[in-house]
């Protein structure tokens, strides 16, 4: 497979109409214009091939282009068994491949979910693709760097208000790591909800379930800091105990920060919201209160005062209070005062290899918030 070129790849396509316009997957509204299969898709892979991604190795050591391939040519589930439905597989995960900004979780509670698609479509490429494969294949099974499995479990990908944009790739990717990440339970899209037998037990992702999720699908090992961890740090140096050697969120998070990201190595963050205005998906009603958000931190500015992330809702305006949030693009990039961020910051979820707490704490210019 080392030898694939875009061209050849185009090859293995038997039956591919040239011109066919890849239906839109997202709902009116929305600004992506249409255009030819076949243009989109070469243009996208011609970026892949450019920056060398096409032959980045997953956890087999297969390089990337290798699965793109296997979705071309290989028996694929029922809704992606027919000519178009391969096409739309194969355009949606190159398409995220190219740009993993376009992820999102439309208006479904799968941000952490979102944000660990993220992550591994920008770092592990060819890992992602490989897992995608797997789970739209006949067996819908990949098995991951942890040697445990991750399942499809969507069997039903129309279009729906909730999806919000959400490719159907995203859909059944986010959908599985719901699934994993807590083992005793059931996982139903369609209401955004975890099951247990009959009883909904709640939507979204605890720091323990999301913890064994990013654990399972990185290989790595990674370490969540909480105000918990702030709190019990606290306590301990009230009874005259040193912390110096224990983490403390409120002291070391802007560190962590600065220090991974500059190693090129995005850390995850939970946000509490003290109110979400907007983007309630079927909540509506009144504003939802102290929600909790997983965003992405890509990098933090100490001269200029500001954390940049991507938001997997990849919002269009501000949808919560308590920041002086800007959006960036529409794909999901936003900044907001490093004030605002450790005002609203819950946990972080870090390489801890990465993280060298002898080195001096950023002396960030931090400007104060502007009241949002």
């Amino acid at each position: 497979m080392g030898g694939v070129t875009v061209e050849s790849l185009f090859e293995e396509l038997a039956g591919t109409i040239e011109q066919w316009t890849v239906p839109p997957s997202r709902n009116l509204g929305w600004t992506e214009p249409l255009r030819p299969w076949r243009a989109t898709i070469d243009d996208a892979l011609r970026v892949l091939a450019g920056d060398g991604r096409l032959a980045r190795l997953d956890a087999l050591g297969h390089p990337l282009v290798e699965s793109l391939v296997t979705i071309a040519t290989r028996p694929l589930w029922s809704f992606f068994a027919t000519p178009e439905g391969r096409n739309r597989a194969l355009f949606e995960l190159v398409q995220n491949l190219a740009n993993p900004g376009r992820i999102n979780q439309g208006l479904k509670g799968t941000c952490a979910a979102a944000c660990v698609e993220t992550y591994l479509a920008v770092q592990d490429p060819a890992e992602y693709a490989r897992l995608v494969a797997g789970l739209i294949s006949t067996s819908g099974r990949a098995t991951l760097r942890s040697g445990e499995e991750l399942v499809c479990d969507e069997d039903i990908l129309l279009p729906s208000a909730g999806e919000r944009g959400r490719n159907p790739i995203s859909r059944i990717f986010q959908v599985a790591c719901m699934e994993f990440a807590y083992p005793d339970l059931d996982y139903d899209n369609i209401l955004d909800s975890h099951f247990k037998g009959e009883a909904c037990v709640g939507t979204g992702l605890e720091m323990g379930a999301f913890e064994r999720l990013l654990v399972a699908v990185t290989g790595k090992p990674w370490k969540t800091l909480s105000t918990q961890h702030a709190m019990m740090a606290k306590a301990l140096a009230k009874l005259g105990i040193s912390t110096e050697g224990v983490a403390d969120l409120a002291r070391d998070g802007l560190s962590i920060l600065e220090q991974s990201t500059r190693k090129g190595e995005p850390v995850f963050a939970t946000i509490v919201l003290p109110a979400v205005t907007r983007l309630q998906g079927n909540a509506g009603g009144e504003p939802i209160q102290h929600a909790a958000h997983k965003i992405l931190v890509l990098s933090i500015d100490g001269e200029e005062g500001v954390v940049h992330y991507d938001d997997p809702i990849d919002p269009h305006e501000r949808w919560f209070e308590g920041a002086s949030v800007r959006i960036e693009d529409e794909l999901g990039r936003c900044s907001m005062p490093i004030a605002d961020f450790e005002r609203l910051l819950g946990d972080l979820s870090y390489r801890e290899d990465l993280w060298d707490r002898s080195l001096p704490r950023p002396e960030a210019r931090v400007r104060e918030a502007q009241p949002a």
